[in-house]
């Protein structure tokens, strides 16, 4: 057991380091100037839409599962090799910006910080929410890795579907969690509470001290404190009703990303084109949340492409500037797309046969 939690951290060590790398490389494409916390969140949207172009055709063609991970292997080696390659000169000071940066918050309220989170880690692992939903989530990823398929087989009871569900099959996020079973060697179970769910926490705490950032844009320890408070108020909101209870007891699901990494991502995203309406960062942050945002979690679908249009339109009215609306409806246009697919799906006008 101790063996496959060192494991499991080690993929979460690995994971961010990803992160890290995919969002220096879309800084490099897009020759944007983000801050470091910006680049993390930049690169965890980068991964998973990029892991979601690789995996959607082949879910659509029905290809064997070990297919997917091998071109999911070449095609992140690839890119690490190409983006250190090009873009070494920003990791390298992206580096340096974040060792300073720890530097200057080093002292009590950092470490408090880190042992929260450290904590809220350990509490949603140390919970047994046994829902119908865990059964059918972490069923998928053991159906997917016992049958070599993907969402042909129901991830509940285990039959054989007739269609491709496209309520699942759209996007690709239990499908990551199987090739981090096979690439690890560790139960779904391990992969989704302890890699999976701890992912969850930690990009829902840089997203809570990105916010604080711009609230408190001239105090970094006032971001740490700002961290802190609302970790300790999931504490006190932890109920069925309340995107808490996904944080401390479902991190795992890609309902708890939508709730705690997705949607607060979008909305740091509109308060940095309130605030900087006229730079094009804030617009580009809001492209790579929308275009990850269903391959993180279907429960995206609707909820990401309402809150952009809507901060869209308010910003075009206030600005009286049409372009910024433009520039929404550019934001909204993948999960555009996934609701267009899914409509057709669930009107039956689209259907993929099992074969």
């Amino acid at each position: 057991m101790a063996q496959m939690v060192i494991i499991c951290l080690l993929m979460v060590f690995v994971l961010g380091i990803e992160f890290a790398i995919y969002g220096v490389g879309f800084q490099k494409l897009f020759r944007l100037e983000l801050a470091g916390y910006e680049t993390v969140l930049a690169g965890f949207f980068a991964y998973f839409g990029l892991f979601q172009a690789a995996a959607l055709p082949m879910i659509l063609l029905q290809r064997p599962f070990h297919e997917l991970m091998w071109l999911w292997v070449a095609v992140s080696i690839a890119l690490n090799c190409l983006i250190l390659a090009t873009a070494k000169e920003i990791l390298f000071g992206w580096l340096r910006g974040m060792g300073a940066a720890i530097r200057r918050m080093g002292g009590a309220l950092f470490f408090i910080a880190l042992l929260l989170l450290g904590f809220t880690c350990y509490f949603q692992w140390a919970q047994h929410y046994l829902g119908w939903d865990t059964s059918f989530y972490i069923g998928t990823v053991n159906t997917t890795l016992h049958t070599d398929t993907m969402y042909v087989y129901d991830g509940n009871s285990g039959l054989l579907a007739s269609t491709l569900p496209f309520r699942y099959a759209l996007s690709a996020f239990y499908m990551h969690s199987a090739l981090l079973c096979r690439v690890g060697g560790v139960s779904a179970m391990m992969a989704q509470k302890c890699v999976m769910g701890t992912i969850c926490v930690g990009m829902h705490g840089a997203i809570l001290f990105a916010l604080g950032r711009r609230l408190f844009p001239r105090k970094e320890k006032a971001a740490l404190l700002f961290v802190c408070v609302v970790l300790l108020l999931n504490y006190g909101l932890n109920t069925i009703y309340a995107s808490s209870s996904f944080l401390l007891v479902r991190a795992y699901e890609a309902k708890g990303f939508c709730a705690n990494v997705v949607i607060p991502a979008v909305f740091y995203g509109i308060f940095c084109v309130w605030a900087d309406a006229g730079k094009r960062e804030p617009w580009y942050l809001l492209f790579a949340v929308g275009f990850a945002s269903v391959p993180v979690s279907m429960s995206s679908l609707l909820i990401v492409p309402v809150m952009i249009g809507m901060a869209a339109l308010v910003e075009c009215v206030l600005q009286k500037d049409w372009k910024v609306l433009g520039r929404g409806v550019l934001c909204a246009l993948p999960n555009g797309a996934y609701l267009l697919a899914y409509f057709l799906y669930a009107q039956g006008f689209l259907r993929i046969m099992i074969h």
